[in-house]
């Protein structure tokens, strides 16, 4: 009482204008913050409002300010639990981090098998056209060389006849000239015997004249 007496009329002129501050502030933060304060009261207010009694505060203006720094500390607390992650809220985030990623690599997985087949497709469809390639060119050089080898034999066949012609002709030939020779051998044979019968008629002749002209001479010795 002394205390209150002795320092009454600065207190009461600070009270009054910490009073009006205060509602007007309270004004203002108390239907956003009242149902804050009403779940997460911290401090005990009946106890803080008689402390600010005690300190010379008017009763109204005491549990106002109680009720502002209660509010304060509150929202205080709300501020700093937005601030930190709770254990709950981080495992909970995880889990959905690890649901997105294993969702991503589902998916990846997904996308890099549907181009894996699309390239083995595309590698299927390139080696099934290359085959056909191969198979395409294979027959044109099995064409060509049947028709090389066709050609071969008809050349083969063609120069045959053309020395079985050759080995005909050169037969004929030696026909010709054997049959010439032989007429020809025949011819002097012929000449020959000829030549030998004319030379002994011609020898017999002279005989014979050469006889009678010894019998004319032997008739002549005698007569």
């Amino acid at each position: 009482m002394q205390l209150r007496s002795a320092a009454g009329p600065a207190p009461l002129w600070r009270a009054g204008a910490q009073q009006q501050a205060m509602r007007m502030f309270g004004s203002t933060l108390e239907e956003s913050n009242k149902q804050a304060v009403s779940n997460h009261l911290l401090v005990d207010t009946l106890e803080l409002s008689k402390s600010f009694e005690k300190a010379g505060l008017p009763r109204d203006t005491a549990e106002q300010l109680a009720k502002d720094i209660t509010t304060l500390i509150v929202l205080n607390k709300e501020k700093m639990e937005g601030a930190f992650v709770k254990t709950v809220v981080l495992e909970k985030s995880i889990l959905e981090q690890e649901s997105k990623i294993q969702s991503f690599k589902s998916e990846l997985q997904k996308t890099q098998d549907m181009h894996q087949a699309t390239v083995n497709k595309d590698m299927e469809r390139q080696q099934n056209v290359l085959d056909k390639m191969k198979a395409e060119i294979r027959h044109e050089l099995d064409k060509l060389s049947a028709s090389q080898r066709l050609d071969l034999n008809l050349e083969k066949g063609r120069m045959r006849d053309d020395l079985q012609g050759i080995r005909d002709k050169s037969t004929d030939l030696q026909i010709q000239m054997d049959r010439d020779i032989n007429e020809l051998r025949s011819s002097v044979e012929k000449a020959k015997n000829d030549t030998i019968k004319s030379v002994i008629t011609i020898l017999g002749t002279f005989s014979a004249i050469a006889f009678t002209i010894s019998r004319f001479v032997q008739m002549g010795a005698g007569g």
